[in-house]
Order: C-alpha cells, then sequence, then structure tokens
C-alpha cells in the first residue's frame, strides 16, 4: 500500500467530517446507538457509521485481531479503515474539492463505481482502474468545478440505475447534490487560498 503522506492525511481529515455526516446519524458521538444500522432492504446488512459488519470482519481478520460485533468497532479503528480502504491512494491525487467527492463515492457507492463516475467526468477510457491515462487527465483538469458538476451528475445516474433505488433513492440523490455542492465550495476555497498564499510570498512580505 501507498505510504500516506502528512499532506494527503491533512486532507484526508478535512474530508473525513463531511462523508461522517452522511454516513452516522450522530457522528459528534462516535458510540451513539443511533449510527448503527440494520435495514431489511439494504444488501450491506449490518452497519456502523457507514462499515459493515462483513467489512468489518475481513478487516480485522486481516489484521489478525478477532472478529467483534459491528456496535462494537471504535472510532480510531473506524478512522483508519476510511483511510485505507477509501481514501488510499487515489483521493489524494485529486485537486482540492474533487477528493472529497471521490472520496463520498468510494464510501457509500465502492471505490470501483467512484473510479469509474471520475473516468466518466474526465472523459477518459471506464474500466475502473487508475492508471497513466487517468492520472493525466487529472493533472490536466482546467476546471474543477466543471469537473464536479459532471462527476456528480454522472454519480446521479448510477443511483437511478441501482438496485433498491426505489428505497434510498430520495436520500441518494440528496447526498450527491450535497457532496457535490459542498466539494465546490471546498475547491473553490483552497484555490483562492493557495492563490493569495503565492501573491503573499512573491510580494516578500513576510520579509518584512
Amino acid at each position: 500500500m501507498t505510504a500516506i503522506t502528512s499532506d494527503s492525511l491533512d486532507r484526508f481529515n478535512i474530508c473525513l467530517p463531511f462523508v461522517l455526516a452522511q454516513e452516522c446519524p450522530d457522528p459528534q458521538d462516535w458510540s451513539n446507538p443511533a449510527n448503527y444500522s440494520n435495514n431489511q432492504n439494504d444488501p450491506g446488512g449490518q452497519t456502523f457509521c457507514g462499515i459493515t459488519a462483513r467489512e468489518l470482519d475481513q478487516w480485522r481478520l486481516a489484521h489478525d485481531e478477532p472478529v467483534i460485533d459491528v456496535r462494537q468497532l471504535e472510532q480510531a479503528e473506524g478512522y483508519e479503515i476510511y483511510l485505507t480502504d477509501y481514501w488510499q491512494p487515489t483521493c489524494s491525487l485529486m485537486p482540492p474539492g474533487l477528493d472529497l467527492c471521490l472520496f463520498d463515492t468510494n464510501v457509500n457507492q465502492g471505490t470501483g463505481a467512484g473510479m469509474r463516475i471520475l473516468q466518466v467526468a474526465l472523459a477518459v477510457p471506464v474500466d475502473g482502474i487508475w492508471g497513466p491515462i487517468t492520472q493525466a487527465a487529472v493533472t490536466e483538469i482546467s476546471s474543477v468545478t466543471a469537473t464536479i458538476e459532471k462527476f456528480t451528475a454522472r454519480r446521479e445516474a448510477v443511483y437511478q440505475q441501482t438496485r433498491n433505488f426505489a428505497y434510498f433513492g430520495t436520500d441518494w440523490m440528496r447526498r450527491a447534490e450535497e457532496i457535490g455542492l459542498a466539494s465546490e465550495r471546498a475547491g473553490i476555497m483552497q484555490v483562492q487560498g493557495l492563490a493569495m498564499h503565492r501573491k503573499f510570498m512573491a510580494s516578500q512580505e513576510y520579509l518584512r
């Protein structure tokens, strides 16, 4: 697995609260029983703060840890799963704003779906795999806002084609819209902040 850099970790910590707000009824209190769900119409089954029991079992077995009830999942371990399984390795390679779009989609729709949606938004061949063509297209993005809009539109189209849309469609569409708007604002703020920083450094006012 690609090593996590301090910059990537910082960006993960910025994006994570937006995702938890979608996944946890009470993201401020991780241990709240309200964060557990077991909807009969959800193929994910037992879930705690967006992490399914099956996923937790696989994670713990892979790390030589005993299997536990998903309701016993502690916050630190949950965050590590989010970081390792959904953020790494590609979200931090996105420009600010688009990183949140991809991260939230990875969590809710799967990393393969997230990459395919990104590839549609970038108008590159769709295979669900991060490779040199997709990487080059990300590097060449001229308008992050326009890319986020295309990403969100494609995400909504995928939701509409997903089984159980009749049960969860309204919430899924709301989620895509909220994350899309949050991503646009986050991207604009970070780009503006970077521009201001560059202007400040070029003026050499920091030397005075």
